[in-house]
Formats: C-alpha cells, sequence, structure tokens
C-alpha cells in the first residue's frame, strides 16, 4: 500500500515520539538527584522527624508514674528540681526500696543541713541514705550511681528525676547499667503543664531545650569509645561515715 505524504509524516512522527520517550525518563530521574533537589527533600524530611521526636519525647515526659511498676531494691534521687528529693524519701520510706542515693548534693551540704531540708529523712541517715557530693551534671549523677549500684550488687533500681529530665536520665543509666532493672519514677512539677504543654509557652521551652539536650546526650554516648566503668569500691557519704 502506497503511503501518503501525510501518513508518513505521521508515521514517522509517531516513530520519533516513541523512540524519544524513554531517554526523557533518565533526564526527568537525574533531574530529581540533583543536589537542588536533594538538599530540601533531606531538609524536610529532617525537620519532619525532629518534630515528631519532640511530639513523642513530651508525650513521655507528660506521664504520670505508673503505680503497678515493679518495686525495686534501691533508689536514686536526681538533685535540681522541686520535689525530687522529697518525694525520694518517701519513697524509702514506704518500702519501695532498701536504700536511696541522693546524687548531686551540693559540698556544703552536710547530713545536718540536709536532715534540716528534708525532716523525713532523719530516721533514714545513719543506715539507709547516701550523699553523692561528686556529681556536677546529668552524666556525673549517671557515673556516680553506676559506682553507687555495683557497690552494693544492686540488680534493680527506682529512678526520681523531675518528668522532663527523666528520658536523657535514663539514657546515660542505661549506657552505664545494660544490665541493671531501670524503673522511673517522673516528678511532675509546677514548671510544666503535664495535660496542656502545647498552650503554655513555658511548658513548651522548657520540653524544646530538654529535647535538645537530650538528642545531644544520644549523640554523645554513640561518639563515645566503649570504657569500662567498674571502679573500685569506694566509700559512700553516710551519716556514720
Amino acid at each position: 500500500m502506497t503511503m501518503t505524504p501525510v501518513r508518513m509524516e505521521a508515521a514517522l512522527s509517531g516513530m520519533t515520539h516513541n523512540q524519544a520517550a524513554p531517554a526523557a525518563r533518565p533526564r526527568r530521574a537525574w533531574r530529581i538527584l540533583r543536589p537542588g533537589f536533594l538538599f530540601p527533600a533531606f531538609l524536610a524530611s529532617l525537620v519532619l522527624g525532629l518534630f515528631g521526636g519532640f511530639l513523642s519525647f513530651a508525650d513521655e515526659v507528660t506521664r504520670p508514674y505508673d503505680p503497678s511498676s515493679p518495686r525495686t531494691e534501691a533508689i536514686v534521687a536526681m538533685t535540681g528540681g522541686s520535689y525530687r528529693v522529697s518525694d525520694a524519701v518517701g519513697l524509702l520510706g514506704s518500702g519501695h526500696g532498701r536504700r536511696l542515693l541522693v546524687s548531686g548534693v551540693n559540698p556544703m551540704v552536710r547530713e545536718r543541713e540536709f536532715a534540716r531540708a528534708v525532716p523525713a529523712a532523719l530516721p533514714f541517715l545513719g543506715c539507709c541514705i547516701d550523699l553523692d557530693h561528686r556529681a556536677l551534671n546529668t552524666r556525673g549523677n549517671a557515673i556516680e550511681t553506676a559506682k553507687w549500684a555495683r557497690l552494693h550488687a544492686f540488680r534493680s533500681l527506682l529512678v526520681v528525676t523531675s518528668s522532663y529530665h527523666m528520658p536523657r536520665t535514663m539514657l546515660e543509666l542505661q549506657h552505664l547499667l545494660p544490665d541493671v532493672q531501670l524503673v522511673a519514677y517522673p516528678v511532675q512539677t509546677d514548671a510544666l503543664n503535664p495535660t496542656g504543654w502545647w498552650k503554655d509557652r513555658a511548658s513548651v521551652k522548657i520540653l524544646g531545650f530538654e529535647y535538645a539536650k537530650y538528642l545531644l546526650a544520644a549523640v554523645g554516648l554513640r561518639l563515645d569509645a566503649p570504657i569500662d566503668e567498674r571502679p573500685r569500691p569506694m566509700p559512700m557519704r553516710t551519716a556514720r561515715n
């Protein structure tokens, strides 16, 4: 059959389009892989990931203590926030642990000053409460707690600190005490509104600041070289020491 010029042009045109189409797809794919596209996509993914992590962090720190949590052998309280120490002493008195470490106590505060500040601690200072004066920050709290737990061969600890401080504290402790059961006792303070934190500027600020410190701690622990954190037994400060 004789092909007219119009049909021939249409056939050639169709053939050209069909042949050129496969070559166009790689070009579009190459554009997607260009840095100008990848960087904004990476940045958007990073922002979404951080935001999602922040929401998860906020949900965790605003949960109240679960009374069905298992009992532990001992208790550790981190200084630096309202009600932490008094709540820990109350837990000791109610039998939640047989010994209490208060970590991060000011070196100027000895047993007499401690009993004056927390009267409920007086009956336990001679037997069951140890004061740590060495820790200066959360990492120090974890290091001194690890020493104390190994000194007494404790296999489970009830960790008492402010709710917003709990994730970072648990992260540091789990790094040094992977074989010890850690139970969180988050202390709710007036500084944080647990039921409507997203509507309270002060609460959002606290959570954002703590979330940033938590991320920095997580990165720091990943970069740390494995070290032996089993020091020689050393005396802890009690009323009779």
